[in-house]
């Protein structure tokens, strides 16, 4: 179900956990859609960040979060726009993502999430364009919140927003490889503390860039703990 930003928002049912495959349904959809905002779940929209410049719509979606995905050369262009009671979060993902490890962004991102959808927020997950990073991001949080496969969470989303497309040689390829530690996360969850931190080797450290506003930090002090759980 699509949710346009111009309406009141209606927000749409998340998927079933484990239900596999997903097919393309796509909603009625013109171009200039691509530049509003889509309700994917319950209190995560997904869209282009110029959407924040419309107050109108962020007080009428009711927006409290948002978690913008940039790649370095755009902390110039993408940072916080001051909006009565918006927290922000922005992080910094390298531009060529086919030689980075960004696993704990996706781990980092998925934590921030379900932070704020259990404190009944309204979240704007967003980039430049709303197509790519960010929508590559919402596809992995539904990969590890409601074990769908790398395909099946790319289909759910553009479900909502029919243009979000990963790049092929790049985030769908990472969206791929996620798959197996969404698996093993799981699995991890059932085991004890010391078997629990041995099957997680797979997950390599890296250097986690997180750029907060001035008074994130009830959403933002999960950061910490998504960067020990991507180690």
């Amino acid at each position: 179900m699509e949710a346009n930003l111009q309406q009141p928002i209606q927000w749409p049912e998340p998927p079933t956990v484990g239900k596999n495959p997903i097919y393309l349904c796509p909603p009625p959809w013109a171009h200039e859609d691509r530049y509003n905002g889509q309700a994917i779940i319950p209190h995560v929209i997904l869209g282009p960040y110029h959407l924040l410049r419309k107050r109108e719509m962020v007080q009428q979606a009711q927006i409290s979060y948002v978690i913008c995905i940039r790649d370095p050369s755009e902390t110039s262009f993408y940072r916080g726009i001051p909006l009565p009671g918006v927290e922000y979060c922005f992080l910094d993902v390298p531009a060529d993502v086919n030689k980075s490890n960004i696993i704990p962004h996706f781990n980092q991102v998925n934590e921030l999430l379900r932070q704020a959808i259990e404190q009944g927020r309204t979240t704007l997950l967003c980039c430049s364009d709303g197509i790519d990073k960010s929508a590559s991001f919402m596809s992995a949080f539904l990969m590890s919140e409601y074990e769908l496969t790398a395909p099946n969470a790319i289909t759910f989303v553009q479900n909502r927003r029919y243009c979000a497309t990963p790049s092929p040689q790049g985030y769908r390829i990472k969206l791929l490889e996620y798959e197996p530690i969404c698996s093993a996360q799981k699995c991890a969850g059932a085991m004890s503390p010391g078997e629990t931190k041995s099957s997680r080797r797979w997950e390599e450290e890296d250097d986690v860039s997180g750029d907060f506003a001035p008074g994130a930090r009830p959403i933002a002090a999960a950061v910490s703990v998504a960067n020990k759980r991507a180690r």
